[in-house]
């Protein structure tokens, strides 16, 4: 007799009362049956929680559903750990409230674990941007758990906790939570350690999840173009991860280098974007990396040493002035 174990899917709201309602539409439509749907409001300012009841009342009575609001606005990565904290299920979905995905996802997703015992199911998902451009983001063929934990510590959107059906297990046997505060990008420190504690993994070729590029509201569009806020949080994924694989050799130098080289993108971001104040800002991020990383070959010589020169000038000016 096939298993049927219960899903948790895990839907942060703020400020999507334009987006909640196709969101929540294509969640409570599943094929599959054996879901519980819990919704964090992280105190939006808008009506999103209202259009929400509203679909709930006509599509979902029947459906497990948790609404848990916080008291004040956290940010995502609260909301994230919140719905982790009440779901019951045997596996994590996490769906963002402006995404949607299609009415098997779950099924497929559900289907393929059984087949396989994975403890992470992927599938493929389809960006959209405005005027109607889509892109295919088709999840990387990996070989081993050694070769998902590379590629997914890298910043690009292999890295994403969307379009995945996750063990809870790993969060819970674990420890591991997304860190509150870090909230643009914060997959980037929570899927690598997720990976690193599995044991396998599969993925399913389906475009099963919509990737919305067109909510000016999201975090990610927040931060397009050069944002320092963006590029603090960013740091912090980085740092978070260093931290947690310092007993990795390979897994260690290898974040060093991107770190190296996110501070080396930033600076010329800043320097091209005239702000000196940012700039300088990043300057004193460089010597947290150890010096052996500043002549990672993927940075051109002469930067690297305008990088440096910069750097010894900033010291000067800390002695000189005590700033």
């Amino acid at each position: 007799m096939m298993r049927n174990p219960l899903i948790s899917v895990c839907v942060p709201i703020y400020n999507v009362e334009l987006y909640i309602e196709r969101c929540a539409r294509s969640l409570l439509i599943q094929t599959y049956d054996n879901i519980e749907y819990i919704f964090v409001d992280d105190s939006t300012r808008d009506n999103s929680i209202e259009v929400l009841n509203r679909i709930i009342a006509e599509c979902g009575t029947l459906k497990q559903i948790k609404i848990i609001h916080h008291t004040h606005n956290r940010g995502l990565a609260a909301a994230r750990n919140t719905a982790l904290e009440h779901a019951t299920g045997e596996f994590i979905v996490h769906v963002d409230s402006d995404d949607w995905i299609e009415p098997n996802a779950i099924e497929l997703l559900v289907k393929h674990q059984l087949e396989t015992n994975a403890d992470i199911v992927s599938c493929n998902a389809i960006a959209h941007y405005p005027e109607g451009r889509t892109e295919m983001l088709i999840e990387p063929k990996y070989e081993t758990i050694d070769d998902m934990v590379m590629q997914t510590i890298q910043l690009t959107l292999d890295h994403v906790i969307w379009r995945r059906l996750i063990r809870k297990s790993l969060y819970t046997n674990n420890d591991i939570r997304a860190v509150e505060g870090v909230n643009i990008g914060e997959d980037h420190h929570t899927l690598p350690r997720l990976v690193a504690c599995a044991d396998t993994f599969a993925c399913v070729d389906d475009f099963l999840w919509h990737y919305n590029c067109e909510n000016q509201n999201s975090y990610m569009q927040q931060s397009r173009g050069f944002n320092y806020k963006r590029y603090c949080s960013d740091l912090s994924s980085i740092d978070i991860l260093i931290s947690y694989f310092e007993k990795n050799k390979k897994y260690y130098d290898e974040l060093q280098k991107i770190k190296i080289c996110y501070i080396n993108s930033s600076l010329k971001m800043a320097l091209n974007a005239n702000d000196r104040e940012k700039y300088n800002k990043i300057l004193k991020d460089l010597p947290s990396v150890p010096r052996r990383f500043w002549n990672n070959a993927s940075l051109h010589k002469s930067w690297r040493l305008f990088m440096i020169k910069n750097y010894y000038i900033h010291k000067i000016k800390q002695l000189i002035f005590n700033n």
